[in-house]
């Protein structure tokens, strides 16, 4: 595990006049490796079309050490930018490593 990771929520309040605003919390940072494709997932996205290959593009692999406190209402930021989670896969024999996958966000 060798980058930096930052969870946070973005939360809807009201400013001073009322009006509706968003201010992020951060939750934690963290340790994290992020998958690369492999080589068969590589010479696929040739085979596949242009829609399929920028959503894979936007799509990224993150393993942290197991914790229980990560949900699909968190967002991440790597690298300046920011991923919505849309699914994890926990190790519950070994609680070794959790595997967030997460989404760019436009």
């Amino acid at each position: 595990m060798n980058e930096r990771i930052t969870f946070f929520t973005v939360k809807t309040i009201k400013d001073e006049n009322g009006d509706p605003t968003e201010k992020r919390e951060n939750l934690f940072s963290c340790w994290a490796e992020i998958a690369k494709a492999t080589t068969k997932e590589f010479r696929d996205r040739t085979s596949d079309n242009i829609k399929d290959i920028q959503k894979q593009r936007n799509t990224k692999t993150f393993y942290i050490r197991f914790r229980t406190d990560v949900d699909t209402c968190q967002r991440i930021e790597w690298r300046g930018v920011k991923y919505q989670v849309i699914d994890m896969e926990t190790d519950w024999q070994s609680k070794d490593m959790l595997m967030v996958k997460a989404e760019v966000i436009a």
